[in-house]
């Protein structure tokens, strides 16, 4: 039996599919109301098809063979680590607000030797940074999430 595609796959492609420079129509931002209530702890998804796995929820871990000059911020909070093939794709949430958010990774990625060739800063909605070292590349978004950012970040192997 198929498994449906769910949620962190589906963001992963469409992160990865709007990273190929195609341009968009200014967004508005639109204030979002707090949830009334307590908020319900983040779906748990745990899924091993060889060439893909995806892990997402609470409880999540950086693949084991993720880059260490690929550090995440002090902070951060893993929400999801999905692995195709060579690529992977993590998020993770951290308490500032994008704008600071966006401004505290480019230093800290720059320091491992990486090397910015784009930089979009679409506030208020998202930004976005792509660095290349040694013919690999890392792209990443900042978007903002009720914890404060959320951030995609997508590291391809060299070819």
């Amino acid at each position: 039996m198929r498994r449906p595609i769910h949620h962190p796959v589906m963001l992963a492609l469409v992160l990865a599919v709007s990273a190929c420079g195609q341009a968009e129509a200014p967004a508005v931002a639109t204030p979002v109301a707090a949830p009334a209530g307590p908020v319900a702890p983040p779906k748990e998804e745990h899924v091993d098809a060889g060439p893909v796995k995806i892990d997402s929820g609470g409880k999540v871990a950086l693949p084991a063979d993720f880059p260490a000059d690929i550090p995440l911020p002090k902070g951060a909070k893993l929400t999801d680590a999905i692995r195709m093939g060579g690529i992977n794709v993590i998020a993770f949430t951290l308490p500032t607000d994008p704008d600071k958010t966006f401004a505290a990774l480019l230093p800290i990625y720059e320091a491992q030797g990486w090397k910015n060739y784009t930089r979009v800063d679409g506030k208020p909605m998202m930004a976005s940074d792509g660095y290349d070292k040694d013919g690999r590349k890392l792209i990443y978004t900042v978007v903002v999430d009720d914890a404060g950012s959320k951030v995609n970040l997508r590291y391809y192997p060299a070819n």
